[in-house]
């Protein structure tokens, strides 16, 4: 969605999405955050920042916060839900970022690189890299398209287990999985034009090194089985659905 759409969501922005921040979610985001050492001296950005919800914890741990969005409804509400001195807010787009280069020892992007053009994917991820430090610190969380295959799975294996023709059962299973929403080359989920985008583990392996990151670590934000992530096709007992959490360096 451009600037616009964020615009008129920003408002109920925590119901119109899953967050990783919400209750049950089990995100290691905040131990990789943690663990970085002499925090209270770095200079740590939130690219896509909303409505500021990772804010307050950044806030506590890192000496100076740059809170980037290019949503001005986005920005107004941040500006109204975080309360802290170190804490600045700046518009812009994360496919230029000029003015922030080699400024950031640590660089968050949280659900905040969904563009549907793989070319404009390539754009944010060079300019993110270009706002390190040499030395400095990535981190992404980003809608796992591995996810979505899997979840597919369950829900075929369900429907193979209620129905005797298997060719019934896979027309259920896509019926039930939206499967006319998803591009599976791009990994773009078209909901009525509102087009956003996933990636496989290998593609963010890819554009992540082709934009110079080097010492890629993936680890998986899990997500509680309820209506909020997977609608009403839940699989309690099963592994969790996920999002990728990858960390990445710009070298020294």
């Amino acid at each position: 969605m451009d600037a616009g759409a964020w615009d008129a969501i920003s408002r109920d922005y925590s119901a119109e999405i899953v967050s990783p921040f919400d209750e049950g979610t089990s995100n290691p985001l905040f131990d990789e955050l943690l663990s970085m050492e002499d925090a209270q001296r770095k200079t740590v950005a939130d690219l896509g920042c909303g409505t500021g919800p990772l804010e307050p914890f950044l806030a506590q741990h890192f000496g100076r916060v740059v809170a980037l969005d290019f949503s001005r409804g986005m920005l107004r509400n941040a500006r109204r839900n975080v309360d802290a001195k170190n804490v600045s807010f700046h518009r812009a787009d994360l496919a230029d970022l000029r003015r922030f280069r080699d400024s950031f020892d640590v660089a968050v992007a949280v659900n905040s690189i969904l563009a549907p053009s793989p070319r404009r994917v390539d754009r944010m991820l060079r300019q993110i890299w270009t706002t390190l430090v040499q030395g400095g610190t990535f981190f992404g969380v980003f809608p796992a398209m591995d996810s979505i295959l899997y979840h597919a799975m369950l829900v075929l294996e369900r429907e193979n287990s209620e129905h005797e023709s298997e060719p019934l059962a896979i027309q259920h299973a896509k019926k039930v999985c939206e499967h006319e929403k998803y591009d599976f080359v791009t990994a773009v989920f078209d909901d009525d034009g509102h087009r956003q985008k996933h990636y496989y583990e290998f593609e963010l392996r890819h554009r992540l090194r082709k934009a110079g990151f080097t010492n890629l670590r993936f680890r998986k934000v899990r997500y509680p089985w309820d209506d909020s992530v997977s609608g009403f096709e839940c699989f309690p007992g099963m592994p969790k659905l996920w999002d990728w959490l990858v960390s990445a360096e710009r070298a020294r």
